[in-house]
């Protein structure tokens, strides 16, 4: 059985993302206070329970509708660059699904490049500057590799692997980026919120999809 999300699995993986930011609220704060201001977690948490409740609120939203919307309350809670960078995700995620009614695997590959290249525009930063990037790069490159008829819950498993790769290999690299340049001298040895942010998403839709679908 090949990937098949309809409006109803973006759904659910809306509200388990917003479970997962609340859960790792604080530990991406802790995260956060050595290289920023502490607060990307609650910033994190703040913008997926208001995509939550914007869905909660239109039931009927398409899934491209879930994500531009979604994405403009996410920015409008937070207040911050991670809300505009999220946002500007989101909302090319949704053009990219525009007038679709499921998302099979290909779809996913590209809602995650229009998004990385959304991220870039605005953001201004580039593969191994530290960022959220530096997560969702790899996972991207390791699902544009893959063959068509491998089992896609191995893909998925491997799409979540690279990203948390990424986000360990953030330890290692001097923040570039934003408010966290200010602290690049105390930057090495933590691993980035922003790429640890990047793993918590793409291990939460990957986890819904091998939860909730049968592969051969």
């Amino acid at each position: 059985m090949a990937i098949q999300l309809q409006q109803e699995d973006v759904k659910k993986i809306f509200i388990h993302l917003a479970e997962t930011f609340n859960r790792e609220k604080d530990f991406l704060n802790d995260l956060d206070s050595k290289i920023g201001d502490a607060d990307h977690g609650l910033s994190m948490s703040r913008g997926f329970n208001a995509v939550m409740k914007n869905i909660e609120k239109s039931p009927d939203l398409t899934i491209s509708d879930m994500l531009t919307t979604g994405g403009m309350q996410f920015n409008e809670v937070t207040g911050s660059t991670i809300g505009i960078l999220i946002f500007s995700a989101m909302r090319a995620a949704g053009l990219i699904v525009k007038d679709k009614e499921r998302i099979n695997l290909k779809d996913l590959q590209n809602m995650l490049q229009a998004s990385i290249e959304a991220i870039m525009k605005r953001g201004k930063a580039l593969r191994g500057q530290k960022t959220i990037l530096d997560s969702l790069i790899p996972s991207l490159e390791y699902l544009k590799k893959q063959d068509s008829k491998k089992n896609e819950s191995l893909i998925i498993k491997g799409m979540i692997k690279k990203a948390f790769d990424g986000a360990e290999s953030t330890k290692n690299l001097v923040s570039q980026i934003g408010r966290a340049k200010w602290f690049s001298d105390r930057s090495v040895g933590v691993m980035d919120p922003g790429a640890y942010t990047g793993y918590l998403i793409l291990n939460t839709i990957g986890e819904y999809i091998n939860k909730n679908f049968q592969f051969e």
